[in-house]
C-alpha cells in the first residue's frame, strides 16, 4: 500500500512539474510578445515582397490576447494567441483591410528570439513569410 501511495505522490509531482514548465514557457512567450512594440521587418506573399505596405504600422500585443495595429491614421484591433509547445502564433484582425488582414492566420514559428519572430503560413494555397522585429 505504501508503494502505491508513493507512486501516486511521484506521479502527481511529475505532472505538477510538467505543468509548471508549460506555464513558464507560456509566461516567457507572453513576456517576449507584450514588452515593446513590433513592426513588420519583412512580409512576402506568394513570392512578392509587400513589406513596404506595412511601414505605417506598429503592433502592440497585450497579455489578455488582444493586439493593436497602430498607425498615424488610427488603430486596428485584433486578437492573438501563442502556443510555445506547437511553436505557433495566430492573429485575427476581423475589421482590418489590406495589408493588416494578411496577418490573419495560424503561423508556424521557424525562428525566434527575444526581439524577433520569423514565421510562415499558407493561406488559400499562397505561401507567406513574416519577419517581425521589436522596436
Amino acid at each position: 500500500m505504501r508503494k502505491l501511495a508513493w507512486l501516486l505522490v511521484i506521479t502527481f509531482l511529475g505532472l505538477s512539474c510538467k505543468k509548471a514548465i508549460e506555464d513558464k514557457k507560456e509566461d516567457l512567450v507572453l513576456d517576449a510578445m507584450t514588452n515593446g512594440r513590433w513592426y513588420v521587418y519583412s512580409f512576402v506573399d506568394a513570392g512578392q515582397d509587400i513589406t513596404a505596405s506595412f511601414s505605417p504600422y506598429e503592433f502592440q500585443f497585450y497579455r489578455d490576447g488582444k493586439v493593436s495595429g497602430l498607425s498615424s491614421t488610427g488603430e486596428v484591433k485584433g486578437t492573438w494567441d501563442g502556443d510555445p509547445n506547437a511553436m505557433t502564433i495566430s492573429a485575427s484582425f476581423p475589421e482590418a483591410g489590406d495589408p493588416v488582414k494578411k496577418l490573419n492566420a495560424l503561423w508556424k514559428v521557424v525562428d525566434n528570439s527575444w526581439d524577433y519572430v520569423k514565421a510562415q503560413t499558407t493561406v488559400d494555397g499562397s505561401a507567406r513569410q513574416l519577419y517581425l522585429k521589436k522596436k
